[in-house]
């Protein structure tokens, strides 16, 4: 199949087709994906909570048993309690007992040995008292026994894995069916009604498109809901009756519920280790006797309640008692409210990515008839690329400082991104002899190649040695495609035609930045790091094919080639020529623009995600709040672009809020909506600093032109420096555990002095206007 077939006519139109059904299909089938991940995680977590207070009705005994200061081993009576759980539980396997050192003490069914060594430990919700440790088979939940000095042993729960992914995949079949349904439908209406949605496709496409993700949301949520609910009233159950077995002990002895003292204290130590609990209460006659959260025994009350009859009895006339634990529907509320964050940022990602398709394969008309659809049509087409450099460099963001400090810790993350960011200065510095050297098409298909090639090897290796020097060549591939786009850009369009539409660009690359951050740190959450690089570098590859089929051809000119890749890389050697700015663009870029970017690589690649994991967010998590500063920057862009006579203002604007956004972090950043906010406002003003920094402000149409395609600004080489120097700054002034966010706020008062001195210097040109370009 000829080039010239994909890029023209029917070909070109296949090639739409075919890419918009596929991004159809991965946007429908990461609901799914992302929701039956969600559920196994969450649906596991609640039976890890439901086994450990079915193992406090081994635990208690045992641990009384211990502050009477007999030894561990001489227990007795944990087989006949251990049965009791299996017969009750049948997802239960085994219960042990194991001393300090690990030896195996006892275990039902009797004759298992030892637990085998585990390959991984489950992460520990915040405030969870239990351990749980997992493997292929089996999740292991392990309370600790405790006497009067500390812990001398520990109690084992033993649950197959086939009990969470039957019950899972059997509340998730339907939608599957549900899910083939809607492929069909959509691709019916994307072949069937070409007709119709080709004359307004981003209208036509978006609704089917809004329609069938709503639908599988709402179906995906709806499962969801069954599961946690069936997950919270088993865990609700087994806390009635490992609290109704602590109380029923009691009245084995005799005791009345008079006789027993500090029951207030006894539930409200249950509500605090249980977060999750509403209400706890003791009722008899109808009357709430003790009482531990509000709404107990209100009839009607929107919670998850379980009652349990009590062998206790009150007064003089031996009233019965019973207990009453009731699970709030805020907890229900939560961890739904945690799904549906990940369906909102999916949808939002693979929207830009649709939008993206649609004009990356629009027909290219030709330059002589429609010069101004020309030019349209090459910026679309080049808008892939400019997307593709800024999805590479936020899909590892949630998750490569976390990862790289469990490989290298006391600095590894810091290293990484200023490798990165210090390969793409160079990168950029280089570029203008590369592509003279080699040529515009030749220099964006290595740009692309180098992009691919570290993301894969990345995949396979743990060695932080190689991390490093793998970081580096993708900071020189992520360099050098930027400076590539440019200048493929340049090379098409005729000598005394400077392009336009930059902005377009511009507004990829943050579209490309928010979904990269949004789907790898879903792809590190679900599947690990290994498939986010993967992913990384197989699109890189997909984009080095985009770029040989369908790029618009270069004129002779720009086809010339230079004295070959041996004698280029030989002219790597030399010192790079200084990139140009005019004198007063400088002051700008180094008290405005610079202490931006330093923030930026420091605080948001760096600090953040580290405190937030250290927090215990996951990496879906993370990705979701940094993923807000990208959206800030997308919808500063997506405004209409000021007047360049408003540039100074704007620019004064831009700074201000940055420091607020900072100083919010650092007064009270510890509070979720304030850090989320603060977050989206530091995008957005982030994104208006740059523009405005980078809008051309010259005195005629003939210096514009000399600059646009003169040699490459200094900005994205500052802007590189900014970010690679951002790292070692903060983490100078930063260590684990201690927040990071007073650092932040400090950064945010120094934003704000220094911009304060830029402005008054400048403060005397005429008009009030300094010139950026």
């Amino acid at each position: 199949m000829s080039a010239h077939f994909l890029r023209h006519g029917r070909g070109l139109r296949r090639v739409r087709l075919g890419a918009l059904l596929l991004v159809l299909a991965a946007s429908l089938g990461g609901v799914v994906a992302v929701g039956l991940r969600e559920a196994q995680r969450g649906y596991a977590h609640l039976q890890f909570e439901r086994l450990a207070a079915q193992g406090a009705v081994i635990q208690g005994p045992v641990e009384m048993f211990l502050r009477v200061g007999v030894a561990l081993e001489q227990f007795t009576g944990f087989h006949p309690l251990a049965r009791a759980l299996r017969e009750a539980d049948p997802t239960l396997e085994a219960v042990r007992v194991l001393d300090a050192e690990g030896r195996l003490l006892f275990s039902e069914p009797p004759g298992e040995q030892g637990a085998p060594p585990l390959p991984s430990r489950v992460p520990a919700l915040p405030g969870q008292r239990f351990e749980v440790t997992e493997d292929a088979r089996a999740f292991r939940v392990a309370l600790p026994l405790s006497d009067r000095f500390g812990v001398v042993g520990r109690l084992e729960l033993v649950m197959s894995r086939q009990a969470v992914d039957l019950r899972v995949l059997q509340r998730f079949q339907p939608l599957f069916t549900l899910l083939g349904g809607c492929l069909l439908f959509q691709g019916a209406f994307v072949l069937g009604a070409r007709r119709l949605w080709m004359r307004r496709p981003r209208r036509w496409l978006g609704l089917a498109f809004s329609a069938g993700f709503g639908v599988m949301t709402l179906a995906t949520s709806l499962a969801l809901v069954d599961l946690y609910s069936d997950g919270l009233q088993q865990r609700t159950s087994s806390l009635a009756h490992s609290l109704a077995r602590r109380l029923n002990e009691a009245a084995r002895l005799g005791l009345t519920l008079s006789h027993l003292r500090g029951l207030d204290t006894l539930l409200e130590d249950y509500q605090r280790s249980n977060t999750d609990l509403g209400s706890l209460a003791l009722i008899a006659d109808e009357r709430v006797l003790v009482q531990a959260g509000s709404g107990a025994g209100a009839p009607g009350h929107e919670r998850f309640k379980y009652t349990i009859d009590l062998e206790l009895t009150e007064g003089p006339w031996s009233l019965p008692v019973r207990l009453e634990v009731g699970a709030a529907k805020g907890a229900l509320d939560a961890r739904l409210w945690r799904g549906c964050r990940g369906f909102l940022f999916l949808f939002l990602a693979c929207g830009l990515l649709g939008l993206l398709v649609l004009r990356a394969f629009a027909p290219l008309p030709r330059r002589g008839t429609r010069p101004r659809a020309f030019e349209h049509g090459v910026v679309d087409r080049l808008q892939p690329l400019a997307f593709l450099g800024a999805f590479l460099d936020g899909l590892p963001l949630a998750f490569l400082a976390t990862s790289a400090e469990a490989l290298e810790s006391g600095g590894g993350a810091a290293l990484l991104i200023f490798a990165f960011h210090g390969a793409s200065a160079l990168a950029h510095l280089y570029s203008e002899r590369s592509v003279r050297d080699l040529g515009p098409g030749r220099f964006l298909m290595g740009a692309l190649l180098l992009s691919a090639a570290p993301l894969l090897l990345m995949a396979w290796t743990g060695d932080f040695r190689l991390w490093l020097l793998l970081r580096c060549l993708s900071g020189l591939g992520h360099g050098a495609l930027a400076a590539g786009t440019r200048a493929y850009l340049l090379a098409v369009f005729h000598s005394q035609q400077p392009p336009a539409h930059g902005s377009r660009l511009v507004l990829s690359r943050c579209g490309g930045l928010l979904s990269g951050t949004v789907l790898g740190a879903l792809l590190a959450a679900h599947l690990g790091p290994r498939a986010a690089f993967l992913c990384g570098g197989l699109c890189a590859l997909a984009a080095l094919s985009y770029a040989r089929l369908w790029l618009p051809p270069l004129e002779a000119p720009a086809l010339a080639r230079g004295p070959g890749p041996f004698r280029a890389s030989l002219s790597w050697l030399a010192p790079p020529p200084l990139p140009s700015s005019p004198r007063e663009h400088l002051p700008a870029l180094l008290l405005v623009g610079l202490p931006s970017l330093l923030v930026r690589g420091g605080g948001l690649c760096f600090a953040l995600p580290l405190w937030l994991a250290g927090q215990g967010e996951d990496a879906d998590r993370i990705g979701q709040l940094l993923a807000l500063h990208a959206l800030g920057a997308l919808l500063c862009h997506v405004l209409p672009p000021p007047r360049t006579a408003r540039t100074r203002r704007l620019l004064q604007g831009g700074v201000l809020g940055l420091g607020v956004a900072l100083l919010a972090l650092g007064i009270a950043g510890a509070l979720e909506p304030v850090f989320a906010l603060a977050l989206g406002l530091w995008g957005l003003c982030h994104a208006l600093i740059q523009a405005c920094l980078k809008r051309p402000s010259f005195s005629s149409p003939g210096e514009g032109r000399a600059r646009e395609r003169g040699p490459p600004s200094i900005s994205p080489v500052v802007g590189a420096l900014g970010q690679c120097l951002g790292p070692l700054v903060v983490s100078a002034l930063w260590h684990l555990p201690s927040e990071p966010l007073q650092v932040m706020g400090g950064l945010g008062a120094g934003v704000l002095l220094l911009s304060a001195a830029y402005f008054w210097m400048t403060r005397g040109l005429p008009g009030r206007e300094a010139r950026h370009a």
